[in-house]
């Protein structure tokens, strides 16, 4: 195996890899990760039957092995894993590792971190808060439409949340609107919107249909618009034999919210590995300080 830079990937096979592999997560696809990440580059063998994507960033000539904003973790593609060859690639490659990953691949100093899904095979059970809020939707006439168009569900979101919420702002929003083209130039996007108040974007592929991003304005969430729209979204993938994707949140209020509308816990793995020169230690710890000021 050796570690092989995104421009001399042979694409159509990294995304063959994505595709047979059984539970592969949107995020391995080559143009999810051409969308989201700074750089990328993969650990794979010849013949494309087993790898990895590892994403990065580089400040002042060091690499970092980081987790993309709007990518949930890094996964291994393939039925074998040595974990003891990929440790050693990974951390020989990478000074420094700040990553989530679906398998605990680096050893077992890691943090424990969890996301819901609802699989298609598992029964719902709604909360009495959900119960409540799809009765409102119901009773204020709101109606859930599907469309390939995310622009409207864009505006929603630039003017209810970017300034308002840590991690949403420009930067963000740019990324975000960037993945939102990419996923509909695959024919992968899919938008359950209330016209005029906001909806939710999710991204679909073989088994999942993943919750990426969404808000209704303030008024449709009193009314209950964002339970609607994502039962509806729950609902459509259920039907089609699809695993539903919350997306993931470590924020207490989001997980009960997921929790509320029957998604179940599943458990992935946080590596954080600081071996890079003592000067770039200092660097970051100087700049961490001055950008909380």
């Amino acid at each position: 195996m050796k570690i092989i830079e995104r421009s001399y990937i042979d694409i159509g096979s990294w995304n063959h890899l994505v595709t047979t592999t059984e539970n592969a997560s949107v995020f391995s696809y080559s143009w999810y990760l051409d969308a989201t990440a700074e750089n990328w580059c993969a650990l794979v063998n010849d013949d494309y039957t087993k790898g990895i994507a590892l994403p990065y960033s580089v400040r002042l000539g060091v690499k970092t092995l980081y987790t993309p904003i709007f990518v949930r973790y890094i996964e291994w593609l393939g039925s074998e894993i040595d974990t003891s060859i990929i440790n050693n690639a990974i951390k020989n490659h990478f000074s420094n590792i700040e990553v989530s990953i679906k398998q605990p691949l680096l050893g077992d100093r890691f943090k424990s971190f969890i996301y819901q899904t609802i699989p298609s095979n598992i029964g719902r059970e709604f909360g009495s808060q959900v119960k409540r809020s799809l009765k409102k939707a119901i009773n204020n006439d709101l109606e859930v439409e599907k469309s390939k168009d995310y622009s409207g569900v864009e505006s929603i979101i630039v003017s209810e949340l970017v300034g308002k919420y840590n991690g949403i702002d420009e930067v963000s929003i740019k990324a975000l609107s960037k993945l939102f083209e990419a996923a509909k130039v695959e024919q992968r996007i899919s938008v359950y919107e209330i016209k005029g108040h906001g909806g939710i974007v999710c991204i679909t592929d073989e088994g999942t249909n993943l919750y990426l991003k969404g808000t209704v304005s303030s008024a449709c969430k009193l009314a209950g618009g964002m339970y609607a729209c994502l039962d509806y979204a729950i609902n459509e993938t259920i039907i089609d034999d699809k695993t539903f994707d919350f997306g993931g949140s470590r924020i207490d209020g989001v997980k009960h919210f997921n929790h509320n509308l029957g998604g179940k816990d599943v458990t992935y793995f946080g590596y954080t590995f600081d071996n890079g020169p003592v000067w770039f230690k200092l660097a970051r710890i100087i700049n961490n300080k001055w950008s909380k000021k």
